[in-house]
């Protein structure tokens, strides 16, 4: 039944993706996960493209899978939705080189989204060149100059990163409440991604226990190139780790053929559910 359902929307997805394909080469699957819970279904959709118009057929496709509407700040839509971060509606004193508060998208912008990280839970948002008044360099140059070379955006113009570590966490809660609650799938787009098998989401229940590990699929062309990964399950996700690369983000680290430097751009993921 499940390899039935699979082959269905492979065909949807193909469907959606042709438009698309006359642009730019796009890698547009329903992926396998790498470890998954057997007692749950999981539909994976994944993709990387060397443009925005290469790789926007992937990211609607989920969105599709996620449900509509964008439930953006809104109340919680009783009719389902999902929700989205993207960085661009942040204020320019919250971003590079300033940090953006880890519950800046559950208490200010109330999209039900908490970030975390092992090294005091530090996050910078990249620079806008149209909006920063002080100049800082775009996609963190104001870090490594190399990096604005080596990143693209998917929605223009500012990249989200933890910093001192290439890993972090989300947790989420019923949108500008301090009540957690789960979500049935979760999405990011990456970009950057040089090596097979670095970059990963990996879901958490709440008692810890691994739901499901999948790798982000690599850049179909060296630097600037974006890459997508989604899933939706019948299991409850209590908590996203995000592993970025290889190596955090540094004036020392520069992206090379043993450093895999990535970063991120916009996050979806369905309706937040409160715990009962």
């Amino acid at each position: 039944m499940m390899q039935h359902h699979v082959r269905l929307f492979r065909r949807r997805l193909v469907a959606l993706a042709s438009a698309a394909v006359a642009m730019s080469m796009v890698v547009l699957s329903v992926a396998t996960p790498a470890v998954a819970a057997p007692e749950f279904a999981f539909t994976t959709i994944e993709g990387a493209a060397g443009s925005v118009a290469g790789l926007t057929p992937t990211v609607d496709a989920y969105r599709a899978l996620l449900g509509n509407p964008n439930n953006l700040s809104d109340p919680p839509n009783p009719g389902g939705g999902r929700r989205e971060i993207n960085w661009d509606g942040v204020p320019d004193n919250l971003s590079a080189p300033a940090l953006l508060p880890p519950d800046f998208f559950n208490r200010v912008v109330p999209r039900g989204a908490v970030f975390s990280s092992e090294k005091d839970s530090q996050f910078q948002v990249s620079a806008d060149s149209t909006a920063d008044p002080v100049g800082t360099p775009v996609r963190f140059g104001n870090i490594n100059p190399q990096y604005p070379n080596i990143f693209a955006t998917f929605s223009p113009q500012r990249l989200f990163t933890p910093l001192r570590t290439n890993k972090m966490t989300i947790r989420f809660f019923v949108p500008g409440t301090t009540r957690p609650a789960t979500v049935k799938g979760f999405g990011a787009v990456f970009t950057d991604v040089d090596m097979a098998n670095r970059t990963k989401i990996e879901l958490y229940n709440r008692s810890g226990n691994l739901i499901l590990r999948q790798f982000v699929p690599k850049g179909t062309q060296g630097s600037r190139s974006l890459s997508f990964l989604g899933v939706k399950t019948t299991a409850d996700i209590y908590e996203v780790r995000i592993t970025t690369g290889n190596a955090r983000l540094s004036a020392a680290n520069t992206d090379s053929a043993g450093r895999d430097i990535v970063v991120m751009d916009d996050f979806l993921y369905a309706k937040p559910q409160p715990i009962h």
